[in-house]
């Protein structure tokens, strides 16, 4: 099919959208395509670098929560963040 210049073509364009992690401090957002940042003193909105977990082949960011750093599945933060989309 050979679109001309009378064919109506339409894109649509899915933006990237921030929301914060509800349960963890406020500094962190995660993004709707799956990007961890921090606004913290030292990283100033910097994205975190994921690790892939050697077993499950997940990516993982550590975030500090109460003082501690654990780490998270970035899907997990993604479904917090965003629970209307798992419908």
């Amino acid at each position: 099919m050979r679109i001309g210049r009378g064919d109506d073509v339409r894109q649509s364009v899915i933006t990237e959208e921030w929301r914060r992690i509800p349960g963890f401090p406020s500094m962190y957002e995660v993004s709707s395509w799956g990007q961890v940042r921090s606004h913290s003193r030292a990283a100033r909105g910097r994205t975190l670098k994921p690790r892939i977990h050697k077993f499950t082949g997940f990516p993982q960011v550590h975030i500090y929560k109460s003082g501690r750093r654990i780490w998270c599945y970035v899907h997990s933060l993604v479904t917090l963040a965003f629970p209307e989309e798992e419908k």
